[in-house]
């Protein structure tokens, strides 16, 4: 049928094809996907990993799911029944400005909300408000470089554009956010959020559409401009580019996660990072970094490896001295490289142990070097050792089991792991710095979740653990100087040696309360040496005539002790105190430095000894029983303690002749003796390399 040709200055009929608006949707759902994705892996403003992600977010957002769904879409408006003549044609300096326009203000959106964990919802709401606006901006600039029809708008439908634009972006990006900032945002979660940010989009552009009619200016179709099919190409290929490169990274985390489960098979090395604020330091993906220490070596130890090992206890020590060791490390590097692991099993024990301690070592220094922090700042060893589970979904809210009762020891077999931890807390300045490095840092209830699916622990065992960790990351857990009156219970152990009492929070201390009593003169000296030999109930009966029949100072002294005692016993409770034995002999103990001058101080305390009975497993809050010899070793790593110029003595005469020895090995040939008494006839090997 013929029709009436269109004039300049005339309204073109306009349709459109239901094919290419799916197809816009889908190349805005891409670009979503992409941003969101990159904008979850930030973790910082400073960096080159994060600013990376930011622009590479401003960018998939700006290119592919703002400006490339835009041209896709415009390119199902068929005008005037389909001319060849009359249909869109864009000013390339306006499409260009379109382009990049809208990445420069979503890139300044996405600064302003930043990457707090508490996400502020106000910057969120702003920064969602200048990305829709950013789509708004983006359309209409588009639109006024179409240089053949003037576009004529309907002003409801502009209003209602910029609303949608804005209102959905706003959800979208709050949804996301938020639920980042909770650790919730699994990956079904953030697709879930790019098809309401990719409707943001869409939604904004469709509704401009209904209310967009388009005046011919000329027919004239100029030459070099892309035709419908090669604008799909273009942008299609663009949006293919794009979801490779997801693939990709997608599949790289994969495999990390992949050996993750792998290394939590194994004995590893975990490090726990806190920030000043408290919270935890996580990957993007939400796990600890860790390294793998072994995978066989612990099944070949005389005894199973836990806190109660030499090995272990070395290594305790170790971490609070790494000065001690730190040079020895590139020569336990060099003798583990010649290690025959298949052969371990005709090692002797000692040898195993030399071999099982570089292990640790190497560990500690590859985790370190993870870190990119210095081997001497790298933490402490936390004082226990957590079983990994075989399946960690099913028992990661599984209450926990007395991971320190003697009576169940748990083995390393049959796919279970052995994890230690290496913890610290860090200045903001070295946060800042981890961030930047593509770190997050997170609070503990939020990011637990996620860690214990990670390293396959129970969730309440290493909720309590981190815990510990965090209290004991602070001031050192050490005596104030002063006198001080405390119980030592130990109970025996069926496996042999003893347990000894000691303070949850502070294992490294018995329970103790201090004396509001700078020292003792004569007659208290004579006060509590009457008291020695009696029980608890018999010294409380006892303090209780003598504050009856005393007066002056003894009876402000007797006061002061009789309620000491009691406020011990009551944080305490336990029935086995009344029996315990009360020692005069004052017991030095290693406490914080009294002032600047004094380098070594030592704190004075009298003692309620008691045997716990070998039955009783459950003691009172506040306390519990840990290993004699993991206790006697806390003692010597105190800040203030002599022995750590000893142990790095032990050390160094321990792997310096080892170190040299494995330096100065000849390095194994590159041919064969045959091949090389070949070319050279007058060459030979040292007879002694091999055994070296």
């Amino acid at each position: 049928m013929d029709r009436p040709a269109l004039l300049p200055g005339e309204i073109a009929h306009q349709h459109i094809l239901g094919t290419y608006v799916a197809l816009s949707y889908a190349v805005s759902y891409i670009g979503s996907v992409t941003t969101l994705e990159l904008l979850h892996r930030r973790t910082g403003m400073r960096g080159w990993y994060n600013v990376s992600l930011l622009v590479g977010s401003a960018i998939s957002m700006g290119s592919i799911a703002i400006w490339g769904m835009h041209f896709i879409g415009n390119r199902a408006i068929i005008l005037d029944y389909g001319v060849e003549s009359h249909q869109l044609i864009y000013n390339s300096s306006f499409t260009a400005l379109s382009f990049f326009l809208p990445i420069v203000i979503l890139l300044s959106a996405y600064m302003f909300i930043g990457t707090n964990e508490d996400v502020s919802k106000a910057r969120v709401c702003v920064g969602g408000t200048i990305a829709g606006l950013a789509v708004v901006l983006m359309h209409y600039l588009g639109q006024f470089g179409i240089l053949n029809y003037t576009s004529v708008y309907k002003i409801p439908f502009v209003m209602g554009s910029v609303i949608v634009a804005v209102v959905a972006s706003n959800v979208a990006l709050l949804i996301f956010f938020v639920l980042r900032s909770q650790w919730a945002d699994v990956w079904w979660k953030r697709i879930c959020c790019s098809f309401i940010l990719a409707g943001a989009v869409s939604g904004m552009h469709w509704l401009a559409t209904m209310g967009t009619s388009y005046r011919l200016r000329n027919a004239a179709l100029p030459n070099g401009v892309l035709n419908k099919k090669q604008t799909v190409i273009v942008v299609g290929t663009l949006c293919l580019f794009t979801c490779t490169c997801l693939l990709a990274y997608a599949i790289v985390i994969g495999t990390k996660t992949r050996q993750m489960h792998t290394k939590v098979r194994k004995v590893t090395l975990s490090a726990v990072v806190f920030d000043p604020e408290g919270r935890l330091m996580v990957s993007t993906s939400g796990s600890l970094p860790t390294e793998v220490i072994t995978d066989t070596l612990n099944s070949l130890l005389d005894q199973e490896f836990s806190r109660e090992h030499p090995v272990f206890l070395w290594f305790y020590r170790v971490s609070r001295s790494w000065p001690s060791v730190k040079d020895s490390i590139f020569g336990m590097q060099q003798h583990l490289r010649t290690v025959e692991f298949r052969k371990l099993s005709t090692e002797e024990q000692s040898n195993l142990n030399v071999i099982f301690r570089e292990l640790l070592c190497v560990a500690v220094k590859k985790l370190s070097e993870q870190l990119r922090h210095p081997l001497e700042h790298i933490g402490a060893l936390h004082h226990d050792i957590l079983h990994t589970q075989p399946s960690a979904r099913s028992q990661v809210s599984t209450p926990i089991a007395a991971s320190s009762d003697v009576e169940n020891p748990q083995r390393v077999a049959n796919g279970r792991g052995q994890t230690l931890f290496m913890y610290r807390q860090v200045s903001k300045e070295e946060a800042a710095r981890l961030q930047s490095h593509g770190y997050r840092f997170a609070s503990v209830k939020v990011a637990v979740d996620v860690v214990a699916r990670s390293l396959q622990l129970r969730r309440d065992e290493l909720t309590s653990h981190i815990q510990s960790m965090r209290e004991s990351s602070g001031s050192e857990s050490i005596l104030e100087p002063g006198l001080h009156v405390g119980y030592f219970a130990v109970r025996a152990n069926i496996d042999g040696g003893f347990d000894v009492l000691v303070q949850s929070l502070q294992p490294n201390l018995i329970p103790s309360v201090r004396l509001p009593i700078k020292a003792l003169n004569d007659e208290m000296r004579l006060v509590i040496q009457s008291f020695h030999g009696m029980t608890l109930s018999v010294a409380l009966r006892s303090l209780e005539d003598k504050i009856a029949s005393s007066s002056g100072t003894e009876h402000t002294f007797l006061e002061e002790l009789q309620s000491s005692i009691r406020t011990l016993t009551k944080a305490y409770p336990d029935s086995f105190w009344l029996d315990a034995i009360f020692s005069s002999v004052p017991v030095s103990l290693p406490c914080r430095p009294g002032n600047g001058d004094v380098e070594y101080s030592t704190a004075q305390m009298y003692i309620f000894r008691a045997i716990v009975p070998i039955h009783q497993r459950e003691v009172s809050g506040g306390i519990e029983m840990s290993p004699f010899e993991l206790f006697m070793t806390q003692q010597r790593t105190f800040s203030t303690s002599r022995d750590h110029e000893v142990f790095a003595r032990q050390i160094h005469a321990e792997f310096s002749g080892l170190a040299e020895r494995y330096l100065r090995m000849t390095k194994p040939a590159l041919l064969s003796s045959r091949v090389a008494s070949f070319i050279w006839p007058g060459s030979q090997r040292p007879s002694t390399a091999e055994k070296s």
